[in-house]
C-alpha cells in the first residue's frame, strides 16, 4: 500500500494530483489519447496567467513579477514560500517535515490526523496556510524543475524524468509505469516489486514530486 501526503491534501491513499489552477485538465490515460499533451506553449505564459489571478497576495505577486522578468522562479523564492507555509502549519498545530530532493523540490510530510479529526478539517488548515505562500509558487516551481517540457500527463512527466536519470530504460515504458502505480492504488503488489528501481530513493522521489505525485511507504 502507498500513502500520499501532499502540501495540498491529507488523503490516505496514493493519488495523482492535478492541482494546478493553470492547467485545465489532467489525463492519466494513454500517451496517444486525445487530451491536450502540453499545458502551455512556454513557462512564461504560465507565469503571466498566474499574474492575472485576482486572488493573489503580495508575496505571490512579488515572486511572479520577478519570474516574469527573469523567465524563472528562484530557489530562494520557493524556499521562502515553504518557510511561510511551514510556519503557518506549525502555528496551527500541524507541523510539517520538509525534505529537499535533488531537483530542489520539497517532499512534504504532514502531521497525522488526530483522533476524531476529519480529513476535511485538516485540509482546511492546509488550504488556509497555502494561500499566499505555496499555493501558486510551489506549483509553478514544480513545473519549472520537474516538467520542463510542460507535459500534461503526470505519468509521462515522471517517466521522462526516470528515463533521463537512467532509472528506467526502453524495457520499462511509460505505460508500464502507469500500470504499476495503478495496480498499487487498487491493492496490487508493493510498488517496489513492480518497478525496476527504488521508488522511495531520492532520485525517483524527485521525479515523482516533479510530476506532482507523492509516493511514500505506508506506515503500519
Amino acid at each position: 500500500m502507498v500513502k500520499s501526503i501532499n502540501a495540498r491534501s491529507l488523503a490516505s491513499v496514493l493519488f495523482v494530483a492535478c492541482m494546478l489552477p493553470l492547467v485545465a485538465s489532467c489525463s492519466g490515460g494513454d500517451q496517444g489519447s486525445s487530451e491536450r499533451r502540453h499545458i502551455a506553449n512556454n513557462f512564461s505564459d504560465l507565469v503571466i496567467t498566474a499574474l492575472n489571478d485576482p486572488n493573489l497576495e503580495e508575496f505571490d505577486t512579488d515572486v511572479l513579477r520577478r519570474a516574469k522578468n527573469s523567465g524563472r522562479i528562484d530557489q530562494a523564492d520557493y524556499d521562502e514560500a515553504y518557510s511561510r507555509f511551514g510556519n503557518c502549519m506549525a502555528d496551527s498545530g500541524k507541523p510539517i517535515t520538509l525534505t529537499r530532493l535533488s531537483n530542489g523540490l520539497y517532499r512534504v510530510e504532514n502531521t497525522p490526523l488526530s483522533d476524531g479529526e476529519s480529513i476535511q478539517s485538516a485540509m482546511s488548515i492546509v488550504t488556509r496556510c497555502a494561500q499566499g505562500t505555496t499555493n501558486v509558487i510551489s506549483e509553478l516551481y514544480g513545473i519549472q524543475q520537474g516538467n520542463p517540457e510542460l507535459l500534461t500527463n503526470p505519468y509521462e512527466i515522471a517517466h521522462k524524468c526516470l528515463e533521463t536519470k537512467g532509472l528506467v530504460d526502453a524495457s520499462f515504458s511509460f505505460d508500464d509505469l502507469r500500470k504499476a502505480i495503478g495496480s498499487e492504488v487498487s491493492g496490487g503488489n508493493a510498488l517496489k516489486d513492480r518497478v525496476p528501481f527504488d521508488p522511495y530513493g531520492d532520485e525517483a522521489q524527485a521525479c515523482f514530486v516533479g510530476a506532482n505525485m507523492t509516493i511514500v511507504k505506508a506506515t503500519p
